[in-house]
Order: C-alpha cells, then structure tokens, then sequence
C-alpha cells in the first residue's frame, strides 16, 4: 500500500464505477419524467376545468336563447288575440325576452373570453408532452444500452461458443471452396436467433421484465392534441399567433 493511500481506501472497478454512474443518471431522467408527467396531469385538469366552463356557459346561453324564444312566441300570440293591443301582460313577455336575449350576449361573451385561454393551455400542454416523449425515449436508451451490455458481459462467450460450433457444422464435409463465408454463416446463424428471441417478445415474462427495467413513471397523454406535439413548426405558428394576439 501506499504511503499516500489511506488504509480505509476503496477503489472501485472501472465497470461498477460507471455502472454506477448509469443508475444515477437514469434516476434523475425518471425522477424529471416524474416531475413532467405531474406538470402534464396538473395541465391536463386545467383544460378539463377550463372546458367545463366553456360547456357550462354555452349551455347556460342555449337556456336563455330557448327562454328569449319562448317569450317571444307567448307575447307575439297574446298580441294577435288583443288584435294589436300590448297589454300590460305582453309587455312584461316583451321585456322578458329582451332580458334574456341580454342574458344569451352575456353568456356568449363570458364562453369567448374563457376560450381564449384554450390555444394557449394546449401549447403548453403539447411542450410538456414532447418533454415527456423525449424524456421517456432517453430513459429505454440509457437502460436499452446498459442491459446490451450486461447481455454481451454475461453470454457473450456462449454466444461465440455457438457459433463457432455451427460454423463448423455447416461447414463439415463441404470442400473450402464450396464452404460458407463467415458473413452467410453469421446472416443464417443470427437469423435463427432473432426470430427465435422476436416469438418471445409478447410473453409476459418479457413484458413485464422490460416494465421493471424502465420503471417508467405513468404519463397520461389522452388530454394531449398529439398532432401539435409531433409538429414544432405548427407548435411555434401558434405561439407567434398568441405573441400577436396578446401584443
């Protein structure tokens, strides 16, 4: 030991080290999907609410343009059996149905006011999705590629080993000039094998072995209009829309 190494000195292998290193990484790409797909469930109720109170004030303008309808009906009649005469009875229907005509506008505008919030909640809800995408994309990365590399470390050799052995069981009894390349070899031998290992992708066993490995937090997307998260461009003709309207 050194005189500079303390005896209390662990020094980890290169590989555990970046191992290490992998799993902390990979926890902080889920620990910031989990803050995301939270921003996204919050943003999600917001237009749910704000939605409500869209239907809620369309259907409270419906109720007065349906009462406004039914005054104007009830004193146009009473008008025509008083032979012209607007009693007193009619011109309370009259202001009736203007009081609710009044009522419909109001309501009308309350429901443009209130939708104009919509554009706006719904780019923010695609930006926090698209986040989520690619946050969700790089966790199956980083655990895609850690998980090849723990394949190649723990079979590699038996992988080489079957080959090696099937190469020369294809090969046996064949004059070399007639023999398989190591490239059709490798096209038969690793064809097999994928088909092989593609049959069993649908198991449950792997299904719920690739959900553990990725351990993703839930991310509800049903409340996302999809088609503005796949498209930056109509993403960024709305903000400029919204820059303008509000400049």
């Amino acid at each position: 030991m050194s005189e500079d190494q303390s005896p209390d000195t662990v020094h980890m292998p290169a590989a555990s080290a970046e191992a290490g290193e992998d799993h902390a990484s990979t926890s902080q790409r889920r620990q910031r999907l989990g803050e995301l797909a939270q921003q996204l469930a919050n943003t999600v109720e917001r237009k749910r609410s704000l939605l409500a109170k869209i239907d809620t004030m369309r259907r409270a303008k419906q109720a007065a343009q349906g009462d406004a309808a039914t005054a104007r009906q009830q004193w146009s009649a009473k008008l025509r059996d008083s032979e012209g005469t607007p009693t007193r009875e009619i011109q309370k229907l009259r202001a009736k149905e203007r009081s609710a005509l009044s009522l419909a506008e109001e309501y009308e505008a309350m429901e443009g006011e209130v939708a104009r919030e919509l554009p706006r909640l719904e780019l923010d809800l695609a930006k926090v999705a698209d986040s989520c995408i690619i946050s969700k994309h790089g966790i199956a990365e980083e655990v895609a590629g850690h998980t090849y590399e723990q394949l190649l470390t723990q079979v590699g050799d038996s992988l080489a080993v079957a080959f090696a052995l099937f190469s020369m069981a294809e090969n046996a009894g064949v004059d070399h000039r007639q023999s398989a390349s190591a490239d059709e070899l490798a096209s038969t031998f690793f064809g097999r094998l994928n088909m092989a290992v593609r049959r069993r992708l649908d198991d449950d066993a792997v299904t719920d072995q690739v959900a553990q490995l990725l351990a993703l937090p839930p991310v509800d997307l049903s409340g996302v209009d999809m088609q503005l998260v796949r498209s930056p461009v109509s993403r960024f003709k709305m903000q400029q829309a919204l820059s303008a309207a509000s400049g």
